[in-house]
């Protein structure tokens, strides 16, 4: 996979995560601070800190299992579940929609992925290896928020 660095607005996109674990809850805290419209989907929310964005205005949580309805009217689908064959199921269907996806740790059901990055006001810098060693984009942002 060769991915070209973009950035988008999803300042009131409606985007899905399926999940409530501890990625989940990284995804949703680098998702927050560029404004989109969240639901969480999950049978199980094993990450409670989940549940304290619950009370922001633009965090939804549905404490259920996943729907494949639960897609309809998303901008962006997360996936951070362990669940492979879930993970392939709900790629092969938002590709079939043209809705973009990510689903985390399984490259190969991603047509996105997300770059370490640094946001200071308007500024952003987006880090990325292409999936392939996100440690070295972690440890390259870790070194440019030193210089800034």
């Amino acid at each position: 996979m060769s991915f070209f660095p973009i950035f988008i607005d999803i300042k009131d996109k409606n985007v899905l995560i399926v999940g409530a674990g501890k990625v989940a809850l990284r995804k949703l805290e680098k998702l927050l601070p560029f404004q989109p419209k969240i639901t969480i989907v999950a049978k199980d929310i094993r990450e409670k800190n989940i549940l304290a964005f619950a009370k922001k205005e633009n965090v939804k949580i549905i404490n259920r299992e996943f729907s494949f309805k639960d897609i309809d009217g998303k901008d962006l689908v997360i996936v951070a579940v362990d669940d492979i064959d879930l993970q392939k199921e709900i790629y092969n269907y938002c590709k079939k929609m043209k809705i973009p996806i990510n689903s985390v740790d399984s490259p190969e059901f991603c047509n996105f992925i997300f770059p370490a990055y640094i946001k200071r006001g308007d500024v952003v810098i987006g880090l990325t290896t292409s999936g392939k060693a996100p440690a070295l984009s972690s440890k390259l942002r870790e070194k440019l928020e030193e210089c800034l």
